[in-house]
């Protein structure tokens, strides 16, 4: 499996990206258009997060500026009826985190918005990647309003020392987005608490 190619970028457009290596060899990539978005300049050297899709009649190298961004196109493919295609819309209309809090919080209305997809797909997608996505928010850029550092370090220290894992609160954090802002830190530390216990039953 190729983990990622890094080169120096002789191309590069909203979908593809071409880089050559050292060796002299030149990689054709797909790409969703937020890889696009922050490739250097063309002649600098870069590297992409890659995944090689193989089907029946066709192998394609896809090419990812991060590794959340891979993550979640693999993701992707597993949902039925969700192709390369369609995960590469999907990853270049909305953040990361956008995405996994809409299949998180069932909105269907936010991932209808997203070319492609209509009520049926937005509906497949929540049924089969709820609760499958949060991870990837580990290495997600964070979208949306966020909570004040403060108020987020004193939630975390008080949950720690109550036994809970710092990683899974500050995902239920990331999840909750603005809804966190309007609590202060005592009913968002009991909020969290409800989360993470609800997720265990």
């Amino acid at each position: 499996m190729i983990e990622s190619i890094k080169g120096i970028l002789l191309h590069k457009d909203p979908v593809n990206a071409v880089l050559e290596t050292a060796s002299g060899l030149s990689f054709e990539l797909l790409i969703p258009i937020s890889t696009f978005e922050i490739l250097p300049a063309v002649g600098e050297a870069c590297q992409l997060f890659t995944h090689l899709h193989i089907s029946q009649d066709d192998v394609r190298l896809f090419g990812f500026a991060s590794t959340g961004e891979r993550e979640l196109y693999r993701q992707l493919n597993r949902v039925s009826g969700i192709g390369p295609k369609s995960a590469l819309s999907i990853i270049s209309t909305m953040p990361i985190s956008t995405f996994v809090k809409a299949v998180e919080r069932d909105e269907t209305a936010i991932l209808t918005k997203i070319p492609g997809i209509g009520m049926k797909s937005a509906q497949r997608l929540i049924i089969e990647l709820k609760g499958k996505l949060r991870h990837i928010l580990d290495f997600a850029e964070p979208g949306g309003a966020q909570i004040s550092g403060s108020k987020a370090d004193e939630v975390e220290n008080a949950l720690q020392t109550l036994g809970f894992n710092a990683r899974e609160v500050r995902q239920e954090l990331s999840l909750m987005g603005e809804e966190a802002e309007t609590l202060n830190a005592e009913q968002l530390i009991k909020e969290v608490i409800r989360r993470l216990y609800q997720r265990r039953k």
